[in-house]
């Protein structure tokens, strides 16, 4: 029976010991494993860095409004807070999006997204246009989010609100 000899790599920052146990005659398989382990250790502590980005959750067929609590059944006029202890609301319309941030004024949003009315696709909150237009939206306020303030302008003249 071969006797076993033990190497010790310190994980660089963490101050924690890793012991892995290799043949002792064997250099080239201790250096592989040696190498393969550190480099396994420094993957994991570079997927572990910072904070992550916020980002949106996908709207299920069985998602309801948090606002008024209807079904969300056309997701292109969809929003949603995030908040940091992981919570999402999600909303129908951008109106519900609005009372509930009137009502709730507990929740502290990490991020809010809305949909582009154009591409469908999730954009912050914070970098989108919203405007009122006469668009059928599911609560009937015709508040969409648009990417620019031309774009918005368009979406007026195209769809204008009913006097």
């Amino acid at each position: 029976m071969r006797q076993l000899g033990l190497i010790f790599v310190k994980v660089a920052g963490f101050g924690k010991w890793l012991t892995a146990m290799t043949p002792r005659n064997n250099s080239v398989a201790r250096i592989f494993l040696t190498l393969a382990l550190f480099g396994a250790l420094l993957l994991m502590s570079i997927g572990g860095c910072g904070p992550s980005e916020p980002r949106p959750v996908d709207i299920f067929a069985e998602d309801e409004c948090s606002n008024c609590r209807m079904a969300i059944s056309q997701p292109s006029f969809a929003s949603e807070i995030l908040t940091a202890e992981g919570d999402a609301f999600k909303f129908d319309d951008l109106q519900c999006l609005s009372m509930f941030r009137k009502k709730r004024g507990d929740v502290t949003p990490a991020a809010i997204f809305v949909k582009d009315i154009d591409s469908k696709e999730w954009m912050p909150y914070a970098q989108s246009v919203i405007v009122q237009t006469g668009m059928d939206t599911p609560m009937g306020s015709g508040m969409v989010a648009t990417r620019t303030q031309e774009r918005a302008k368009e979406l007026v003249e195209q769809y204008p609100v009913a006097q």
